[in-house]
């Protein structure tokens, strides 16, 4: 009995775990998309940095201007 309760707990636990990994992931695709497009119109790095509040280091690392 003990180790279903375990079973259990750990296939929630795994499963919870994914699904904050994908929304996470999700979060950072949308922000480096929308990153690409206030590049492109001409805003800083610092202007999309603070609007996506994000740090200047994630910002250049979506858009490809530092390694990541």
């Amino acid at each position: 009995m003990m180790t279903l309760f375990d079973d259990k707990y750990i296939l929630k636990t795994y499963v919870k775990s994914k699904e904050k990994e994908a929304a996470e992931a999700s979060v950072n695709e949308k922000s480096k998309n929308l990153a690409e497009k206030m590049y492109k119109r001409g805003d800083s790095i610092n202007e999309i940095a603070e609007f996506l509040d994000a740090s200047v280091e994630d910002v250049e690392g979506w858009l490809g201007l530092v390694p990541v």
